[in-house]
């Protein structure tokens, strides 16, 4: 190779070497000049996760819905406008005193419009006509922060809704199949309003709850029959005389009723025949049987009550000629006395027990006639 052609490829070299400083030095500028106008403290919104703190200058928003009411109110997306904080979604109001969740299965519904009661009534009625069981409604009233038990006659419109259905009473434990539908109707009937149910109790655990407090009625209802009987036939106009100076009371069941001053039944003087006591018939009625019974769970001092019922018998046999007996037909001593007051005792311990006080709301509720 001569000099001039070594010169021709060194002078090559150098003019390549040039360009690509040149082009280095070019995007030296570009660059300076863009995070100028573009600084790194700009984030993506797309990009950020759960939990990056919020940049000044933007606002959460409600994002998309889950189905879930308190879910809904804390999904929140970046938008580019102001700051605030999330609102707080609204807390569930707790049961109602006298409802128990050992034997209602109570299920909460929260509509995002306020619901009136007319239609809320209307739409309930026709979905759950089959159910054989007590079912309660209650809306919640923000204004005095307490549930109003609602009818047919309810007016105003609400937020909060409860449905309470009873699964135990006199008759037994709900039916796995009716509690099923019981559930079905309430999601249904939350539906047609664009409602969400607050939480469905478990099935395993309602039902398993229900069938224990079954099992404790069943022990402990227990209804005690004194009973008068006579050879010769006891009048109506006599009978009806004698109960209504002890303070009884003719009632619509046929059967004279002694009362608590809060107006609860303490004791019953019924027909031991088949014929009811009707003031239309009593006075051409006659009978050689009375029975008075106390229902003891329903009373709160059976104890005590069952002494004036023995006290108002025996007053009715010798004001009537009649005798007081057992339902064997066996009179009255006092070691049959005393083995009654011990079993009253021995039973209204047990509910005491199990929080089921006797004659209290719970306990007439679960012994309702």
């Amino acid at each position: 190779m001569d000099t001039l052609q070594v010169a021709l490829v060194l002078f090559g070299v150098a003019l390549v070497a040039a360009i690509v400083i040149f082009n280095k030095w070019q995007e030296g500028r570009h660059r300076s000049h863009a995070d100028r106008a573009f600084p790194d403290t700009l984030r993506d919104p797309l990009l950020e996760r759960e939990g990056d703190e919020a940049v000044p200058g933007r606002e959460l928003v409600p994002g998309r819905h889950t189905g879930d009411a308190a879910n809904d109110a804390d999904e929140l997306v970046v938008a580019e406008t102001g700051y605030r904080q999330p609102a707080k979604p609204r807390s569930q109001p707790p049961l109602p005193d006298r409802l128990d969740s050992r034997v209602d299965c109570c299920i909460r519904i929260e509509a995002v419009e306020p619901i009136e009661l007319p239609r809320l009534w209307a739409a309930q009625t026709d979905i759950f006509d089959d159910i054989s069981k007590v079912l309660r409604w209650y809306a919640f009233d923000d204004r005095e922060n307490r549930w109003r038990r609602i009818d047919a006659n309810a007016t105003g419109a609400h937020h909060w809704f409860l449905a309470a259905l009873q699964l135990v009473d006199r008759e037994g434990v709900i039916g796995e199949g009716e509690f099923l539908r019981y559930i079905r109707g309430v999601q249904k009937l939350a539906d047609q309003f664009h409602a969400v149910l607050a939480g469905v109790p478990s099935r395993l655990e309602v039902l398993g709850n229900a069938r224990e407090i079954d099992r404790l009625c069943a022990e402990v209802d227990v209804q005690i029959a004194v009973n008068v009987v006579s050879d010769l036939p006891m009048t109506g106009a006599r009978i009806f005389s004698l109960a209504e100076a002890e303070g009884l009371r003719l009632e619509s069941d046929g059967a004279f009723h002694a009362r608590a001053n809060d107006s609860r039944t303490l004791y019953v003087l019924g027909n031991g025949e088949p014929a009811l006591f009707e003031r239309t018939t009593l006075a051409a009625l006659q009978t050689k049987h009375l029975s008075l019974v106390l229902d003891l769970p329903r009373v709160i001092d059976a104890a005590a009550e069952f002494e004036d019922m023995v006290r108002f018998a025996s007053h009715l046999a010798k004001t009537l000629g009649a005798t007081v007996v057992d339902d064997n037909g066996r009179s009255f001593g006092a070691e049959s006395l005393d083995a009654i007051r011990h079993r009253i005792r021995r039973y209204q311990a047990r509910m005491n027990e199990e929080g089921i006080p006797p004659g209290g709301s719970l306990a007439r509720r679960l012994f309702g006639t």
